[in-house]
């Protein structure tokens, strides 16, 4: 597994980082888990499991990018008060360069249309998705941080009220 490193963001200079992406983690309205898998001619991610979002673009804050991502990949409404930061982290594979903003949403409203960049996969419970052998370090981080925040349950999901 490639090595990730978390990164204090009222402790860090971000003007380190070349590229700055909005990422997030995101329950169904239905309590799946809902994921991307990469098709298998995406070059040195062909074939793996991540999350969703995309790169902050210049002049843009992160939650405009991340709302603007999951309209853009899922057709989804999202407000940024639904929305929870869970935290920041680089990678090795670029060579810690790029600073990933990672967020959780959960679709209560039913927002979401499709999934336009790559194929969804759905997942009852964070084990499953775990398990996928090309599942993406970051993303895996990501899946067990909102597991010790309790925003997935192991094993099973919580029920909307």
């Amino acid at each position: 597994m490639e090595t990730i490193r978390i990164i204090d963001l009222e402790k860090t200079n971000l003007n380190q980082f070349s590229v700055h992406l909005a990422d997030c983690v995101v329950l169904t309205k239905n309590n799946k888990i809902l994921m991307q898998q990469r098709p298998e001619n995406w070059g040195k991610h062909a074939g793996v499991l991540n999350i969703f979002g995309g790169h902050v673009e210049d002049g843009e804050k992160v939650m405009d990018a991340l709302i603007r991502e999951l309209n853009e990949e899922l057709g989804a409404i999202v407000k940024s008060q639904d929305v929870t930061f869970v935290g920041a982290l680089t990678e090795d594979f670029t060579n810690h360069k790029e600073v990933v903003h990672v967020h959780f949403w959960h679709d209560k409203e039913g927002t979401i249309t499709g999934c336009y960049e790559a194929e969804a996969v759905e997942y009852d419970n964070i084990e499953n998705a775990l398990q996928h052998p090309k599942i993406m370090d970051y993303a895996f981080w990501a899946l067990k941080e909102c597991e010790a925040r309790g925003f997935l349950v192991s094993e099973s999901l919580p029920s909307i009220a």
